[in-house]
């Protein structure tokens, strides 16, 4: 026999009624595995966050990013000098690719990884592996998606995936490695004020290893991933963005508390200042310190608004640049 909901039932009501339980209870035991003690070793990878848009960001959707990081630890004498190049893409109406490709350079001064973290080393990682204090490469490829959530009864909240490929080397961990990490991300934003933004999120990595021997299975962990943000817009290419990220992976957690302050130096380019600091007071982290000068170009077409803009401009004059034209010949 068919069982039927009762009439004054709505099955939107009823829908309301089982989501709201499944997140009480999604709730409830993602507080018991953030409190919950892990027994188990593991160790921190470094990360970096998805690129999402805000209803009042002037990015683009079509750009390309430029990153040189710094990271420090005052700790140990880990360093490490990075170059990441970010091409982000658009995917549909106003969803976004993403595609990541860093190049570093990691120092480990008289601290080897065997030394700090010896339960990461596998059966080919002998004592001071890999044998070299700087070592230089190419870290992971990663490729992503962002972009709004179409799915009934949810409104206003963005996705992320991002995926890792084995294209890095372990002997930059644990700022790169071999490994394969999936992450699955949901940010809601929430509008404070016209050009005052916040946003909240919440995600889940699961870190598959990568397979060789120099490494164990412990050194990919996988967990939760929260985090918040606030900025305030200033017009096109200029905001402050203030972060904050928890993470905590098979015990091992991370809080990274951080500041950005962008700012347009061409019309369609921007530069940014980022700082960030490890406040959690691990030693799991990959590093204390991370300072960032970064380089953003932004393709006017896919900016927020553009087809408005065309539309209330279609006589609009092109900006010079300089070049002759059809009907111009050079000297």
């Amino acid at each position: 026999m068919i069982c039927s909901l009762p009439a004054r039932w709505s099955l939107d009501k009823w829908l309301d009624k089982r989501l709201g339980n499944s997140l009480g209870i999604l709730v409830l035991l993602l507080l018991f595995t953030l409190l919950a003690p892990a027994a188990v070793h593991a160790q921190l990878m470094h990360l970096d966050p998805m690129p999402h848009s805000a209803p009042a960001d002037s990015t683009s959707r079509l750009a390309l990013a430029v990153d040189l990081d710094r990271f420090s630890d005052r700790k140990f004498d880990w360093t490490a000098s990075r170059i990441l190049l970010t091409a982000v893409l658009p995917a549909g109406d106003a969803a976004t690719f993403f595609l990541r490709l860093p190049h570093q350079t990691f120092g480990s001064g008289e601290t080897p990884l065997a030394s700090r973290w010896p339960w990461v080393l596998g059966p080919d990682g002998q004592a001071g592996w890999p044998g070299e204090s700087r070592v230089s490469g190419f870290g992971k490829l990663e490729i992503g998606v962002t972009g709004p959530l179409v799915l009934p009864l949810v409104r206003g909240v963005d996705f992320g995936l991002a995926l890792g490929l084995p294209s890095g080397s372990d002997r930059v961990y644990p700022f790169s490695s071999q490994s394969i990490p999936f992450r699955l991300q949901m940010r809601k934003p929430v509008v404070l004020r016209g050009d005052l933004q916040a946003g909240l999120q919440a995600g889940y990595l699961v870190h598959m290893d990568s397979g060789r021997d120099f490494l164990d299975s412990l050194a990919f962990p996988s967990g939760y991933q929260l985090g918040a943000s606030l900025a305030q817009y200033r017009g096109r290419g200029s905001a402050w963005h203030l972060t904050w990220d928890y993470r905590n992976e098979d015990g091992r957690k991370s809080q990274l508390v951080g500041v950005q302050r962008w700012m347009s130096w061409t019309d369609d380019g921007s530069v940014g200042l980022k700082v960030a600091r490890e406040v959690q007071g691990s030693l799991d982290r990959s590093a204390e310190w991370r300072f960032t000068v970064a380089w953003r170009f932004d393709s006017p077409k896919y900016r927020p608004g553009a087809a408005e803009e065309e539309n209330a401009n279609p006589q609009k004059e092109p900006r010079p640049t300089g070049r002759p034209t059809e009907n111009q010949s050079s000297p």
